[in-house]
């Protein structure tokens, strides 16, 4: 996988896992509230899912009260830094 790819799901996986936890919901939890499973939202969370939906993007963003664009912002920042190392 590409190093921007694979940064850009890391980062985004790092968004939802933090999220997640500001919120206080378990990955059971939010596995329960969007239909995925269990051991694909953690793969996600460690930026190992490549190639997820955006679909699933909202679904978790929905069930996690927050906006999709909220688990983004931040990326170019992020990929600037991380490519300037």
């Amino acid at each position: 996988m590409p190093m921007r790819k694979k940064l850009f799901y890391e980062f985004i996986g790092e968004k939802i896992r933090q999220k997640r936890e500001e919120k206080g919901v378990t990955i059971n939890e939010l596995s329960l509230k969007t239909g995925i499973r269990k051991i694909y939202l953690q793969k996600i969370e460690e930026g190992k899912a490549s190639r997820f939906s955006t679909t699933k993007l909202f679904m978790i963003a929905e069930a996690l009260e927050t906006h999709a664009s909220m688990l983004v912002i931040g990326w170019e920042e992020f990929e600037k830094l991380a490519c300037a190392e």
